[in-house]
């Protein structure tokens, strides 16, 4: 089949053409800074790079799960160390309150000192979360979780059901603890099931009452609701290390992934400039020859 002069004039321009998209290109991913400009550049690799951005997304959601779980779990630390101090008070006064020498009327100082520590541990109890919530009230959220009754003894309002949130695929910890969790749930020096405030009003009857042998029997109901309390400290504290933890494996995680995607979305600057190079050289090149070609008197015949 016979070439014409037309032919091989249109099949250089159609190089030259090419050449200069691929130069444009070139130029565009480097202001960019993209390996690929649009999907259809590399569907593999955009396949690849939206799993990635999918599991880092979801990593950071864990990740601000964990911060959540750690705020709250470290509120309830506070109170507890609070509840704790209050209890190791009142274990102090009882102690002394069992003294033989002390008279009525001391025994009646110590139970106002003790009275006081029991009315606090409503609002102790009442404790929100920055978010509002309440600290130990369950799923119960629209009202406090203690209260105190017409005859001055403290109820609680809440449920037993425990707040968790997850922080990995399949893995969530405990960030609630309803009340009666933490003020009940203990044996007390008998053996028979106990909480916080039948122990302190326990303790102040027989202050008030000026009952000795019945103050020193009250040490030890004191002492297994400090132990509670310090159990349910040492829990706050196991859930808020499993937090911490689980926080270093997703930021090693968010480092993987970013690393990844970098990998597949940015462009590598050096093979890019020099591949830019050659690019331009080889247009110039096709450039000078269609120059030359076109003064051919071949060209000068046609035109």
């Amino acid at each position: 089949m016979r070439v014409t002069n037309s032919q091989i004039f249109d099949r250089i321009t159609t190089q030259l053409n090419n050449q200069q998209a691929r130069l444009a290109n070139t130029q565009e991913k480097i202001a960019s800074g993209r390996n690929f400009l649009k999907p259809s550049d590399a569907p593999d690799q955009v396949a690849a790079l939206d799993r990635l951005e999918s599991r880092l997304n979801q990593t950071q959601r864990y990740m601000d799960n964990i911060g959540f779980a750690k705020d709250k779990l470290g509120q309830q630390e506070m109170v507890i160390n609070t509840l704790y101090d209050d209890l190791s008070r009142v274990q102090e006064l009882m102690v002394q309150g069992a003294n033989g020498t002390m008279d009525a009327n001391t025994r009646n100082a110590m139970a106002i000192e003790i009275r006081e520590i029991y009315n606090s541990m409503v609002s102790l109890g009442n404790q929100k979360a920055n978010d509002g919530s309440y600290l130990f009230s369950g799923y119960v959220q629209n009202k406090p979780p203690f209260a105190m009754d017409a005859n001055g003894e403290i109820q609680y309002q809440g449920n037993d059901e425990i707040q968790v949130i997850g922080i990995d695929d399949d893995f969530a910890i405990e960030v609630g603890m309803p009340g009666m969790q933490l003020f009940g749930g203990f044996k007390d020096a008998q053996g028979g099931n106990s909480d916080i405030f039948t122990v302190l009003e326990t303790a102040l009857g027989r202050l008030e009452s000026n009952d000795a042998a019945g103050v020193q029997a009250s040490i030890d109901d004191v002492e297994q609701a400090l132990t509670h309390a310090n159990v349910r400290l040492a829990r706050v504290g196991s859930l808020m290390r499993t937090a911490e933890n689980q926080l270093g494996v997703h930021e090693a995680r968010v480092f993987a992934f970013e690393k990844a995607i970098s990998q597949v979305e940015d462009l590598d600057y050096v093979t890019a400039v020099n591949e830019l190079k050659q690019q331009t050289l080889a247009l110039q090149a096709g450039q000078s020859s269609f120059a030359q070609i076109s003064n051919l008197s071949l060209f000068n015949y046609i035109r």
